[in-house]
């Protein structure tokens, strides 16, 4: 029996129409295994040491049915096989390191489809009207020659050598010290993790800027040298890279306070 179409609007086009599956990131750079995912109420409350419970198996690795076909076979033959080459250069690196690695070299390197394929990764990871919100940024994934971003947009990425993932659309964090928010998404896979901001400045200074890679060329090799640090994911909220030590002194900290009622 034949499996029954998954019917949608497109993540990237909008169009609606029958959907395929989206691996992110794709399915050579790592994402060809089993995965247990946890939906947001189950990770919510997890702590960095707490055993998981519940969750379903993803026998397809990491995706979903988000892109139609013709956005799905396009980008992926224009940006793809560049974003796996330069992941596979990442894990050599790692390996060759010890697991310290403090530089992601690459000859022959693609920037401009590296990050058009890390934008079309975006787009299927937060809903339908991301796109309908975003129209430039829309333009810049489909339009494979196209150049330069509208600096609302800015791109970042590390080193996740953890073994755990996190992928969280767009959420805005605030402060109750500040009237600032900050509007991010993330995709936190391995070995690199990546991290979009939208009209903000992520208060993680660790994270290294990868905005630039909109300046190249497309199709032309680069050898690119970058310099991203490891940074630990535990939590579910993007932008969280704080060790599974200073979450639990957080937590005792928070739990400790005790609220007063004005007289």
């Amino acid at each position: 029996m034949s499996k029954p179409k998954i019917i949608g609007h497109c993540h990237l086009c909008l169009r609606y129409t029958e959907l395929t599956y989206e691996h992110v990131p794709p399915k050579a750079a790592f994402n060809n295994r089993k995965l247990l995912t946890l939906n947001f109420d189950e990770a919510l409350n997890l702590g960095p040491n707490d055993a998981v419970r519940g969750g379903s198996i993803s026998q397809k690795g990491s995706g979903g049915y988000t892109l139609c076909g013709r956005c799905n076979n396009s980008t992926g033959a224009w940006y793809g096989n560049k974003f796996v080459h330069w992941c596979y250069g990442a894990a050599e690196i790692v390996l060759r390191s010890n697991g310290n690695p403090r530089v992601l070299f690459l000859k022959k390197a693609y920037p401009l489809e590296i990050l058009k394929q890390i934008v079309t990764m975006f787009f299927s990871s937060n809903p339908p009207d991301f796109a309908a919100k975003n129209p430039e940024l829309v333009q810049f994934a489909l339009i494979r020659k196209l150049k330069y971003l509208n600096p609302k947009y800015r791109f970042f990425t590390y080193y996740n050598l953890g073994g755990k993932f996190r992928f969280a659309g767009v959420t805005a964090q605030g402060s109750i010290n500040s009237s600032d928010v900050i509007l991010m998404s993330e995709i936190g896979f391995a070995p690199l993790g990546f991290l979009m901001t939208l009209d903000s400045t992520p208060t993680d200074k660790r994270l290294y800027e990868i905005t630039d890679f909109a300046k190249f060329t497309f199709g032309e090799p680069k050898d690119l040298t970058i310099y991203p640090q490891i940074l630990p994911v535990h939590m579910l909220l993007p932008g969280d890279y704080r060790t599974a030590k200073q979450i639990n002194d957080d937590y005792i900290k928070n739990t400790k306070q005790i609220w007063t009622p004005p007289e």
